[in-house]
């Protein structure tokens, strides 16, 4: 239920508070005192689009709070999801800045007004008289037959189904498309895996390649290379000479006077020149001028860098995993049969389940409607509406819906022994607005809707009619929380609460301000409703009989 609202600078109202109670709260005042305001308020709060001119003059941004009791909701998992704090005392408040932005915040937390409007539908219902349209669309008419009748696990489990249906044919198109498309491709792929696989290309291998391309390129020169270093060793002056030369001397030198480790040093000298110049001259043997090789080599490389640029590759790990994802595609193709004739099965056997899903919904819809109709005449013939025949009409889809595979169409007459036709061609908006009333209450006490507002939804009605509709509100709000914005003293005397809004003028404005009426001032505001200009005794007299006849 909604606890408390609070409005700060919000059209005509500079500050306001109102504290609401359980049952059916009234809310009357004279035609433009501003009732409309409250209802723009409460939709601020259910997520509707700011406007700007909805600030007061002179202030920079409108703050609208309320505080609703939402511990029977079973919400939890909205919070939960989206990361805000859970309070059975929820507050919801709405900042309208002079841009025309808005913020919206939950216990605190900012939330987008996204996930305000999903929260709010579960907390607030506000239905004015635009609404009242509602009652010709059919996708309405088919939620009220199916929350009246209780048709939830039946929906649920179409629903179900049908997603999982429509998931398969998806994937079965997706398939297809992909499918199609390789074909296409086939022989393109076929080539470019088998000129691949031709290639027969190995990692490293154009590493290698390069370094023996470098290699046979210059294998002259470095075979002439060796060569003239192995003549600096074996020449008569030649390194291993001199150190022979420069052995003898150090040697003869160490029989008179102790040279240290300089003989030792100079002999592994010299063992060590005579390794190198021996394997200096085995690699003069070792290199040969391969001119045939050299272009094996270049032809080889040539092909890689070929491969590498007409599959826009650049290097060879990159080709040899371009060439694995060919060789998937073709397998993909390949297995795309099997592949989309299990899908197909999978698709066939689920249409049949959701035929049967389908057809116990539909048979569920058809007993509810028979219900729907005969509960909606016998609530709504005593509201001026003697004659009154209705009936829920069904009309085949030509495929599965999101909503079942048929759509529901309320035919309607008010005149005896005249014809049923579509409600919405033959019903007048007093009409609509009754058989709405009815509607809403036939479907409430199927729904968790805690708090319901109606805005003057009973315009057009009067005398007994009028105290039959304040009857049927007053039973909604045995189990909801009903605020009811109205210009029918019948109404207003069934209010467990009252509330009267009115314009005063001050020096700067005029300004909008509302007062939860007591008993004495409730039988005053009756009165004036009843009345025609001044309030005479009789109105007051009429009027305090009509609040004790609804005590």
């Amino acid at each position: 239920m909604l606890k408390r609202l609070t409005i700060k600078n919000y059209i005509l109202i500079d500050s306001l508070t109102i504290e609401f109670g359980q049952g059916l709260s009234v809310i009357t005042g004279e035609t433009g005192a501003g009732k409309s305001i409250l209802v723009g308020a409460l939709s601020m709060l259910a997520g509707a689009k700011p406007d700007t001119k909805s600030i007061s003059p002179g202030a920079t941004k409108s703050i609208i709070e309320g505080v609703f009791e939402i511990s029977k909701l079973s919400l939890q998992h909205i919070f939960e999801d989206n990361d805000i704090d859970y309070d059975e005392e929820t507050i919801i408040r709405r900042e309208i800045s002079e841009s025309g932005k808005s913020r919206a915040f939950v216990n605190d937390t900012p939330v987008s007004v996204t996930l305000l409007k999903e929260l709010s539908k579960h907390i607030i219902e506000i239905h004015s008289q635009h609404q009242n349209l509602l009652l010709a669309d059919n996708t309405f008419q088919l939620d009220a037959v199916d929350i009246y009748s209780g048709n939830t696990e039946q929906l649920n489990q179409y629903k179900k189904l049908y997603n999982q249906y429509i998931q398969k044919q998806n994937d079965l198109k997706q398939l297809l498309s992909l499918q199609q498309q390789a074909k296409q491709e086939e022989e393109y792929i076929k080539f470019v895996v088998s000129q691949l696989n031709e290639a027969a290309i190995k990692d490293n291998e154009e590493e290698e390649l390069e370094e023996e391309q470098n290699y046979l390129s210059h294998a002259e020169e470095i075979k002439e290379g060796f060569y003239k270093a192995s003549l600096l060793f074996d020449e008569e002056e030649g390194v291993k000479s001199k150190l022979s030369s420069m052995l003898s001397e150090i040697r003869t030198i160490n029989k008179k006077v102790k040279t240290g480790d300089l003989l030792e040093r100079l002999e592994a000298l010299y063992i060590e020149a005579k390794d190198i110049a021996s394997e200096v001259s085995s690699h003069v043997d070792e290199i040969e001028c391969d001119p045939q090789r050299l272009i094996e080599v270049e032809e080889r490389l040539s092909l890689i860098y070929t491969l590498q640029k007409r599959y826009s590759q650049p290097d060879v790990p990159s080709l040899l995993q371009y060439k694995k994802e060919m060789e998937d595609r073709l397998n993909t193709i390949d297995g795309a049969d099997l592949a989309i004739e299990k899908l197909e099965k999978e698709i066939t056997k689920l249409k049949i389940d959701l035929v049967a899903a389908a057809n116990n919904l539909t048979a569920a819809r058809q007993r509810g409607g028979e219900s729907f109709s005969k509960a909606l005449m016998d609530m709504a013939r005593p509201l001026s509406l003697p004659n009154l025949n209705f009936k829920v009409e069904w009309e085949s889809t030509e495929e599965f819906t999101e909503n079942g595979t048929e759509r529901a169409i309320f035919t309607f007459t008010a005149n005896k022994n005249m014809p049923l036709s579509p409600l919405s061609k033959s019903a007048s908006g007093g009409e609509i607005s009754r058989l709405m009333l009815c509607v809403k209450a036939m479907i409430a006490t199927n729904r968790a809707m805690p708090v319901m507002l109606f805005d003057e939804v009973d315009s057009g009605i009067s005398g007994e009619t009028a105290g039959k509709v304040g009857g049927i509100m007053s039973e909604m709000s045995a189990q909801r929380q009903l605020i009811v914005i109205t210009h029918l003293p019948q109404v207003a005397a069934k209010g467990a609460c009252h509330y009267n809004i009115q314009k005063q003028d001050t020096e700067e404005r005029t300004i909008a301000v509302v007062k939860k009426l007591n008993q004495e001032e409730r039988v005053a505001e009756v009165a004036r409703m009843m009345s025609d200009g001044d309030i005479t005794p009789a109105a007051m007299n009429l009027a305090t009989q009509l609040l004790n006849t609804n005590k």
